[in-house]
């Protein structure tokens, strides 16, 4: 499975977690719209550093980094 399918499929499974709707677009905003909160970036922070081997305390973040598959495709792929 190549990394943006991956990341979409766990996006999905947390989007379900939360009770909102699982389908979304590469660009829809997902914290800053309320669809997921701070205990569901640091879930996505968990999972990016276990599936991608990134060191997100090294590298540092913000909220905006998280807010779309494709900003979050931005961290995982250099």
């Amino acid at each position: 499975m190549d990394k943006k399918k991956k990341l979409k499929t766990f996006l999905q499974e947390l989007l379900a977690d939360y009770g909102k709707e699982t389908d979304f677009g590469d660009d829809d905003l997902l914290v800053t719209s309320g669809l997921l909160d701070s205990l569901a970036v640091l879930r996505m922070v968990v999972f990016l550093e276990e599936e991608f081997g990134l060191d997100l305390a090294e590298r540092g973040f913000d909220q905006n980094d998280f807010d779309s598959l494709s900003n979050i495709m931005r961290l995982v792929t250099p």
